[in-house]
């Protein structure tokens, strides 16, 4: 996997000692707009990543991509920068990154979500769970939910319990990494805890339905799960910024 070629806004963080480039790509007009800090999936700063880094601004959104790879050495593929990132660093630089983004004025500080697709699902609750200044957080598909990268931290899926704000899930069944059995755990836990959830599942739908650079490898029932549920998820954002009642009865 190469990465891609993004067209925005470019500032560097200092977390840690180290430097994280991030990504901002924002909509016409001064705002404030809502925004998202978008988490990217295990390809990085791909092709998948740079679609939805337009997408998100298309909808309104002022889109945050922060690169976790950046530590990663460059001679390392994209696809396994993974192995590199360890989960206290990627809370610290999470944090960092919702700082930036709460700081700038053309922020909605009342309409702020985090969302992710596979890894960057996972992202997503861990970023949920350890920073609570979201008013929404969406994860796709994300795996690994029961796993640790590093040692000293709990896992995401035992930081479910931490969260503030709506989550909104969406799965396919045909997917094995979460498992329609991860899911329900994942929302079992989210009820245990009170915590304001609406999970959509796709039953012709399995893992990485919503990465449009897998096009030749979807099917399309693939890819119209992916066009709904994208639809869907922007009707909850819409909704997202209010209280819970009235998002879960939007949602409804």
């Amino acid at each position: 996997m190469k990465e891609a070629k993004f067209e925005g806004e470019t500032i560097y963080l200092e977390v840690a000692g180290r430097s994280m480039d991030v990504h901002i790509a924002a909509p016409p007009g001064r705002g404030p707009h809502p925004g998202v800090l978008l988490m990217f999936h295990r390809g990085g700063l791909d092709a998948c990543t740079a679609h939805y880094f337009k997408e998100f601004p298309k909808a309104g959104y002022l889109t945050i991509v922060p690169n976790f790879y950046h530590h990663c050495p460059k001679d390392v593929p994209l696809h396994d920068c993974k192995k590199f990132l360890k989960d206290n660093e990627v809370i610290a630089e999470i944090a960092a990154s919702a700082d930036y983004a709460l700081s700038r004025p053309d922020l909605d500080r009342g309409r702020f979500f985090i969302a992710g697709h596979c890894m960057g699902g996972r992202l997503s609750f861990l970023g949920a769970g350890t920073k609570p200044v979201f008013t929404a957080a969406v994860a796709y598909y994300g795996g690994g939910m029961m796993s640790h990268w590093g040692e000293g931290r709990p896992t995401p899926f035992e930081l479910l319990k931490n969260i503030r704000c709506p989550v909104y899930g969406f799965f396919g069944d045909l997917d094995t990494n979460p498992s329609p059995a991860d899911v329900d755990r994942f929302e079992a836990e989210l009820k245990r805890y009170g915590v304001p959830y609406v999970f959509h599942r796709y039953p012709k739908a399995g893992h990485g339905f919503q990465n449009p650079a897998r096009d030749k490898g979807r099917n399309a029932d693939e890819i119209a799960t992916s066009d709904s549920a994208w639809a869907t998820m922007l009707d909850l954002l819409s909704a997202s910024g209010a209280t819970p009642d009235r998002v879960m009865a939007r949602a409804g």
